[in-house]
C-alpha cells in the first residue's frame, strides 16, 4: 500500500512510523508475546513493530554499542497482560496466546518461517524437505532431536512417525476415540489434499497429495501447526482444557515448568535442543493494569512494556531517552465483528449494510486508539501486497470520509429492510477488549442507536463465550445479536488460503458466516490452485472488492491497530512481525549484559 494513498499512515509517519517498518510486520510476539499484549483469540492493538529511533534491538547494532554479540544468559521477563487460553491441544486452539506463550516456545512445527519479511521458510522438526514431483514431498527429521523429559514421553528421541501422526491427525480431524470432530480441528481443511503419509524410516516422512498443494509448507509453518508427541495426545487429549504445565511436552528450545491460568508462566532452556537457546528462560507475570506494567518496566522487573496512552509513551521516551527503544507496528488482530448471513435477520442486505455503514471507523480510531490504527477491508494492511489500497478502500460504502452521507444512507437502508421492527439488538463485547478500551462498548452502541434508532445494548462477555457463538453461527440465525472486538490474528503473510477457507461456500468454516457470493467462490477456488504469485495477488484484491460490496460477507472488518512497545536497550528481541514468532526465540533473542542499561536490572 502506497503511503500517499493512506491517510492514517500519513498521520502515523508524524510519529516516526514508515511504510518500510510496517513491511517487517507489527505486533511482535518476539518481544515476548506477553510484552505485546496478545489477548483473547489474538493480540491487542498495542503491540509493536519496526524501530522508532536509533537501531532496532536484535540487529547487528544496538542503540548504545557498535556491535552487540549474542551471548547466553538471563531470564527474560514480560507481562502476560490479562491473556486468556482455550486449550493446550494446539491443533484445536484458536487463541494466539496459547500458540505464542505456551506451545510455540516448547514445540516445533515441521517447518517454520526463518524470516517473515522475506517469507523465508526454515527447518523445524524437519531439517530439510524436497519435492521430487508436484504430488510428493519428502521431509527429513532434524538431527539430534529429543522430546523433553516429562511422562509419558520421557525424553525419547523424536522420529519421523511423530511428524506423520501430526499430519494425519490434522487431515482426519479424528479424536483418539475415533470421533471425527471437524468443528474443533479448525485448520483441518488445509490438509484435505493429503492422500497418504508414510515413514520409510525413522528419519523420513513422505507425503503424497491428491492434487498439487501449493500451500502445504505454509500450512506447516503456521502458528498452530506444532508437533505434539503421540503418547502425550493419548494421555491428555480429554484433559487439555485443564491447562496444566505437564501437558506441554515439546522438542523445542524451552520447557514449560510452571503455568497458572491467571498469567504466571515459567520456561527454562531445554539444553538437549540441537541449537540451545541463548536465554536461560522466559517468565511471564500477571500484571493486570497499565500502572503495574509501567512500574515493573521502569524498575526493570520486566524487559518490555506496551503503553496504551500516548501521554505515558511520550513521558517514558522523554525520561528514559537513550536507555529505551520504541518499537512500532501493526497489531496482529484486526478489529471487526462477525454474523451469520445465511438466515434472518442478517441475510437482509439492507439491514446488515446499514450496520456496516453506521460503524464510524475513523471515530473508533481517533477516540479509542488515539489515532494509532489504519482502516481495514477484508484483506488487512498487514497483507498489503494482496489487498486494495486505502485510496480505493475509502471509495466503498462504510469507509467514506463523508460521514453525513454514510449515516443518511444507512438509515434509509435500515428503514427499507424493516430494521425498526427488530427491536432491541444485543452487541456482545469481549471483556478484555472493553477492559483495554474503556467506554468502547458505549461508543459503538451509541453510534448504532443514534443513526438507526433501535436500542443497541452492549453485553460484556468472555472471549470463550463469543468464540463458541461464532463457531455455532449464533450471531444472527434468528437472533438479534452481533459482536465486536478483536478477531483471529493474521497468521500468514499471504491471505489466499485463509480467504478460501473462510469465504468459499464449499468449505466447513463458511458455515459460520453463510454469505455466499458466486464470484468469490470462483476467485477463491482459482487462487488456491494458482502458482503465479501476481495472479494470486490480483485474485485476492478482486475478492476483497466483492466482499466489501457485500458489507463484509459475514465479517465486517474495520481497522487494524498500530501500537508501540518499549524495550530496554540491553534486550535484543527477534524479528518484528504481526505473527507468532516464538520459534525464533532460540537463537535470536538475547541480553547484551555489557550495555549500560543492564546495570540495576534485578537478577
Amino acid at each position: 500500500m502506497d503511503n500517499r494513498d493512506n491517510y492514517w499512515f500519513r498521520r502515523l509517519a508524524d510519529r516516526g512510523v514508515t511504510r518500510r517498518r510496517f513491511i517487517g510486520g507489527a505486533a511482535t510476539t518476539g518481544v515476548g508475546a506477553a510484552a505485546l499484549g496478545l489477548v483473547g483469540c489474538g493480540d491487542d492493538d498495542d503491540d509493536g513493530g519496526g524501530s522508532g529511533g536509533g537501531t532496532t534491538p536484535g540487529t547487528s547494532a544496538s542503540p548504545t554499542a557498535a556491535v552487540a554479540q549474542p551471548v547466553k544468559g538471563g531470564i527474560a521477563r514480560f507481562t502476560s497482560a490479562n491473556n486468556t487460553w482455550d486449550t493446550f491441544d494446539i491443533e484445536r486452539s484458536i487463541f494466539s496466546t496459547t500458540a505464542a506463550y505456551v506451545v510455540a516456545l516448547a514445540n516445533l512445527g515441521i517447518v517454520h518461517y526463518d524470516n517473515f519479511a522475506d517469507a523465508k521458510l526454515g527447518g523445524g522438526f524437519a531439517q530439510k524437505w524436497e519435492q521430487p514431483d508436484p504430488l510428493t514431498m519428502n521431509f527429513t527429521l532434524r538431527d539430534g532431536l529429543f522430546w523433553q523429559n516429562k511422562p509419558p514421553v520421557n525424553g525419547r528421541a523424536a522420529t519421523s512417525k511423530d511428524m506423520a501422526e501430526f499430519v494425519l491427525r490434522e487431515r482426519d480431524n479424528k479424536l483418539r476415540d475415533g470421533t471425527v470432530d471437524r468443528s474443533t480441528f479448525y485448520r483441518g481443511a488445509q490438509y484435505a489434499l493429503v492422500d497418504s503419509v508414510t515413514t520409510p524410516d525413522d528419519k523420513t516422512m513422505q507425503v503424497k497429495f491428491k492434487s498439487p498443494n501449493i500451500f502445504f509448507l505454509d500450512s506447516l509453518a503456521s502458528s498452530y501447526a506444532k508437533v505434539q508427541a503421540p503418547e502425550a495426545i493419548d494421555k491428555f487429549e480429554k484433559e487439555y482444557n485443564k491447562l496444566q504445565a505437564e501437558q506441554i511436552i515439546g522438542t523445542g528450545p524451552f520447557e514449560l515448568v510452571d503455568f497458572k491460568a491467571e498469567g504466571t508462566l515459567n520456561h527454562k532452556r531445554f539444553d538437549k535442543f540441537p541449537s540451545p537457546a541463548l536465554l536461560d528462560g522466559i517468565r511471564f507475570l500477571p500484571l493486570f493494569d497499565q500502572a503495574a506494567g509501567q512500574a515493573a518496566f521502569e524498575q526493570k522487573q520486566i524487559d518490555a512494556f506496551a503503553p496504551t496512552q500516548n501521554a505515558v509513551l511520550d513521558d517514558l521516551l522523554n525520561r528514559l531517552k537513550g536507555k529505551i527503544t520504541e518499537i512500532k507496528g501493526f497489531a496482529a488482530n484486526p478489529q471487526a465483528g462477525t454474523y451469520y448471513g445465511g438466515a434472518a435477520p442478517w441475510n437482509n442486505p439492507n439491514i446488515i449494510g446499514a450496520i456496516f455503514r453506521t460503524i464510524d471507523r475513523r471515530t473508533l480510531i481517533s477516540s479509542l486508539l488515539q489515532g494509532k490504527a489504519a482502516l481495514s477491508g477484508n484483506v488487512p494492511p498487514t497483507q498489503a501486497a494482496f489487498g486494495i489500497t486505502e485510496k480505493e478502500l475509502i471509495t466503498f460504502p462504510g469507509y467514506l470520509e463523508d460521514r453525513a452521507k454514510e449515516e443518511s444512507e444507512a438509515k434509509k437502508m435500515w428503514d427499507a429492510g424493516g430494521g425498526a421492527a427488530l427491536g432491541e439488538i444485543i452487541v456482545d463485547i469481549p471483556d478484555i477488549w472493553e477492559g483495554l478500551y474503556s467506554g468502547g462498548a458505549a461508543l459503538i452502541t451509541n453510534q448504532l442507536k443514534k443513526v438507526l434508532g433501535n436500542t443497541f445494548t452492549a453485553k460484556i462477555e468472555p472471549y470463550s463465550t463469543i468464540t463458541n457463538k461464532v463457531t455455532t453461527a449464533a450471531y444472527g440465525n434468528g437472533k438479534n445479536n452481533i459482536w465486536w472486538g478483536w478477531i483471529s490474528e493474521i497468521t500468514d503473510p499471504e491471505p489466499t488460503l485463509g480467504n478460501f477457507l473462510t469465504y468459499n461456500s464449499a468449505q466447513p468454516q463458511f458455515k459460520q458466516f453463510g454469505v455466499k457470493i458466486d464470484k468469490v467462490d470462483q476467485l477463491s477456488a482459482s487462487a488456491v490452485s494458482e502458482f503465479d504469485l501476481a495472479k494470486r495477488q490480483d485474485a485476492n484484491k478482486e475478492m476483497e472488492r466483492e466482499l466489501i460490496k457485500a458489507y463484509g460477507a459475514g465479517i465486517h472488518y474495520s481497522l487494524v491497530g498500530v501500537g508501540s512497545t518499549l524495550v530496554w536497550n540491553y534486550y535484543h528481541p527477534t524479528e518484528i512481525a504481526p505473527f507468532v514468532t516464538s520459534q525464533q526465540f532460540a537463537t535470536r533473542q538475547y541480553f547484551d549484559q555489557n550495555d549500560p542499561t543492564w546495570a540495576g536490572r534485578p537478577a
